[in-house]
């Protein structure tokens, strides 16, 4: 029986993406694998592995996407009904609230009655505020 050689790994590439939050911790390292590998009769096969992951938005992201992503703060943070997550969000689903400026995922914002986002903290205030304005103040147009 003849002897086969193994195949060998000719060249190889990585490309690592480290995420980041606004304190600087490491939210997500993720990335692509490129090789060749040389058989023994020759011939040259490249192979390409990416890894994919879905964001909280329901969006899938892979490192070589051409949108944007941000990190929604308030999935970092757990909470009694539910548990902390990556946070990652793609910047076209995500908005900013108008009072904190923080950026929010769809789960952790509302749209108020004056048609402007808020994370859900401020969006309570905001309604109940409102809710007693009129009670205490009174509205005069001179």
């Amino acid at each position: 029986m003849a002897k086969q050689n193994k195949p060998q790994v000719t060249g190889r590439i990585e490309d690592i993406i480290r995420i980041t939050d606004a304190q600087g911790n490491i939210v997500l390292e993720i990335g692509t694998h490129e090789y060749s590998v040389m058989h023994s009769d020759g011939s040259l096969t490249q192979r390409k592995i990416t890894e994919t992951m879905p964001l909280v938005c329901g969006t899938l992201w892979n490192p070589k996407a051409r949108f944007p992503i941000g990190v929604c703060e308030l999935c970092r943070q757990p909470s009694f009904f539910s548990r902390r997550t990556h946070g990652l969000v793609a910047l076209s689903r995500a908005k900013m609230c108008v009072t904190c400026g923080q950026l929010c995922c769809p789960k952790h914002r509302r749209l108020g009655k004056d048609q402007k986002w808020r994370c859900l903290r401020h969006h309570d205030s905001h309604k109940l505020r409102n809710l007693f304005r009129p009670i205490f103040f009174e509205r005069r147009e001179e």
